[in-house]
């Protein structure tokens, strides 16, 4: 899937080059995350090839890393389980981002960086897919449990 920057704690940057005019950018949601781990056998690399291709970047908002560790403390035990895979997903593969903007709700906050990269918001939830609709973002989503559609 390529290289993927990291962001560093220590001083709450990105630590590696900017993203090229040339990568699509696309904020993970945290129901994507935990779908993504749920589904026995998905070849995430496989469909992204399919549907966005060319270069990328997956991105995870520090709120949604955030919602994945709390479900990973005080989830039931197939939810921190699950949640334990998706943070792992989240380690090796994505670029973990800081946020500027002050919304209580995590959507509002995706819906920004959507519109203002011209990204595409993956995530599962009818309301945020309805919400990214009307602004006039992509959106990806889990289709049947077997393959990514964008709409």
């Amino acid at each position: 899937m390529g290289s993927y920057q990291r962001w560093d704690r220590t001083t709450n940057e990105i630590n590696s080059p900017a993203l090229s005019d040339t990568s699509t950018s696309i904020f993970l949601d945290t129901n994507f995350l935990m779908a993504l781990v749920q589904i026995p056998n998905f070849n995430l690399s496989f469909e992204l090839d399919r549907v966005i291709p060319g270069n990328r970047v997956l991105i995870v908002l520090k709120p949604i890393l955030s919602e994945l560790q709390k479900l990973n403390r005080k989830g039931n035990p197939k939810v921190q389980l699950e949640s334990r895979f998706a943070l792992e997903f989240v380690h090796k593969n994505c670029q973990q981002w800081p946020t500027h903007y002050n919304h209580r709700n995590i959507d509002f906050t995706l819906l920004e960086y959507g519109e203002e990269r011209n990204g595409i918001i993956a995530t599962n939830d009818r309301q945020l897919k309805k919400l990214a609709r009307r602004k006039g973002i992509r959106v990806l989503y889990i289709r049947n449990r077997r393959y990514l559609e964008l709409i």
